[in-house]
Order: C-alpha cells, then structure tokens, then sequence
C-alpha cells in the first residue's frame, strides 16, 4: 500500500486573527468603525443634506465646538454629570437594598420585583413633570430623581442573578459551621455578586446619563446639557444639536468604561476580563 502522509501547517504560517503574520491590535476595529461612520456621515451630509445643512458634516461639528468655546460646554456637561452620578448611586443603591432583601426574606421577593418593575415601565416623559411639579423651583431634583428611576429595575436585575450565582457547595459549608443567612451574604454571595454587580453598574451608567439628561430637558433648571439642548433647538443650531448628541454619547461611553476597568480590577477572576491571545 502506498503511505499517505498528511502535511501539517508549514512552519511560520500565521495564525487565524492575524494579519501578516502579526496580530491585529484590539483598537484596529473599533479604529476602523469609526473613520467608516465618518466617511459615510461626510458623503450623506455632503450629497443628501448639503443645501440646509440639517445633518451637518463632521468637520462642521467641530467647527462649532471651536466657535463655543470648551467652557460652555464644560460648565453645562459638569452640572449634568453631576446630577446623573447622584441619581446613578442612588438607583443602585436602592437596586442592591431590594435584592439583599429578596435574599433575606424570600417571602418578599413578589414585592421586591413588583417595584422593579413599576420603576421600568413608568414613562420618564409622564413621571418627570409630576416630580418637577413638587420638587423647589431652580432644584436639580427632576434630573436626578429620573436618573435613578433610570437604573433600578437593571441593576436588580444583575445584583439578584450575582447573589443567586453563589457556589452552592460553599453555601452549606457556611450552613454546616452555623453560620446565618447574613454570613453566608457577607462571606460567599457578595464575593460570587460582584461580576454581575458590575455588569449592571455599567449599564446603569450610561441610563442614568440620560435620564439626567432628559430631566433637565423638562425644564426647572438653567443649565444643563439639556437646556443647551433645548437652546439649539430653539434656534436651530444644527451642527450644535448634533454635537451635543456626540458629546453625550461619548460621556456616557467613557463612564461605562471607566466601570469595566475598575470592574477588571476588582474582580479578576471574572469572566469579563480579556482572554490570553492564543486560547
């Protein structure tokens, strides 16, 4: 009989995900999404929108970040942050004070959920005016209030799936030295939570910007994101209306971020972190 030999891969042949034989930095899609999305902005400005200038080209973006000036945009980006980083914390907290909850008594679950709910389908647009209404004139109390109501019924959701994601082995371990419900939170749940914990946080982060957002846009207040928002529309400022969309796209991006690193850092047994190249 004739042998049949099976040639392996040569040696020096480059590896799936490589390019050239060199790996493909983790930046070079999202490098190339985003000069795409540029070049497909600039031609549909260009050829579509090109006579009333309603969607304006990039470059027309930035011209007019230039002509407002870095302060303006700061000190009205400052005072929304601000309001949605309060109501982000306390959303979250109320999210993990109902999951603990659940957790410890289980009979109140049915309730815990109901509220989570409640929180998701009442339409920000309808509760807004109401807290407006009772809240002080001039306070920030509507953008907070709907940057919270934003985040609760997401991170319930995550703090319960971590809680519950405990290992069950170490659960009766803790049961079998005597230890209590609240041990085995403190000990084991928390420690297991923490992943999913942070997951919610991320997400919470950029509803909670919006929420701040769109609170300040009802009115009561005098600055904002949401009031120079108002203003551009107002005066149809296009390239400003645009710019202020970008602007908070990419704040509430870099807070969802920022919480992945912490996230990575905190919990580096997680599944979240980046996996080695070549596994």
């Amino acid at each position: 009989m004739t042998d049949v030999h099976v040639a392996g891969p040569a040696v020096g042949t480059p590896r799936s995900g490589r390019a050239g034989g060199r790996e493909v930095p983790p930046w070079a899609g999202g490098a190339i999404g985003a000069v795409s999305v540029l070049v497909v902005w600039s031609l549909v400005s260009s050829v579509f929108f090109g006579a009333d200038g309603i969607v304006p080209t990039p470059w027309g973006v930035l011209r007019e970040f230039g002509d407002t000036g870095f302060a303006t945009y700061w000190n009205n980006l400052s005072v929304t942050t601000a309001s949605a980083a309060q109501g982000w914390l306390w959303g979250n907290l109320v999210a993990v004070a109902l999951a603990v909850v659940v957790l410890l008594v289980p009979a109140l679950e049915g309730a815990a959920n109901q509220v989570a709910v409640i929180s998701y389908c009442i339409p920000l647009t309808a509760i807004g005016p109401i807290v407006l209404i009772v809240s002080e004139p001039g306070a920030r109390t509507a953008s907070t209030f709907l940057a919270a109501l934003s985040v609760v019924f997401t991170s319930v959701v995550g703090c319960l799936l971590g809680l519950r994601a405990a290992d069950r082995t170490a659960l009766d371990v803790v049961h079998a030295y005597g230890g209590s419900k609240w041990t085995a939170l403190v000990k084991v749940r928390l420690v297991a939570a923490l992943p999913n914990v942070f997951g919610a946080l991320q997400l919470a982060a950029p509803a909670a910007f919006l929420g701040a957002v769109l609170g300040e846009y009802l009115g009561g207040v005098d600055s904002g994101i949401g009031i120079m928002i108002i203003a551009a529309q107002t005066n149809l400022e296009y390239a400003r209306i645009w710019g202020l969309a970008i602007l908070c796209g990419a704040v509430a991006g870099l807070a969802y971020v920022l919480i992945g690193l912490v996230a990575k850092l905190l919990t580096p047994w997680s599944s979240t972190g980046e996996r080695k190249a070549g596994l």
